[in-house]
């Protein structure tokens, strides 16, 4: 199960990076301080093409996941799945500690 999660936080993650943060603010960075030069490709790769591919093969493993599981496996993985997202919203609606 955790390989599904670790899936789906990559694409996530290239999503954000891609989308929201703005991966062409990091190009001039990653080309001043290496000998491979990035550009418009790598650019594609993590805007478009990975987060794709990852979903896609998260996806496929669910489905596997739903064919060969027993009903006591689905339903304690649902449970965690149901709880990871409740205590993430919880947690990101709270206060921070000022100190």
């Amino acid at each position: 199960m955790n390989k599904f999660g670790i899936l789906l936080l990559i694409a996530v993650q290239c999503v954000i990076f891609g989308w929201y943060y703005g991966a062409e603010k990091v190009i001039p960075v990653l080309n001043e301080k290496s000998r491979i030069k990035v550009g418009a490709i790598w650019m594609t790769i993590i805007k478009y093409i990975l987060p794709v591919f990852l979903v896609i093969i998260w996806l496929i493993g669910i489905v596997d996941l739903f064919m060969k599981a027993s009903q006591f496996e689905l339903m304690v993985d649902i449970t965690i799945i149901v709880l990871v997202l409740a205590l993430s919203a919880v947690f990101y609606r709270m206060d921070p500690v000022k100190n």
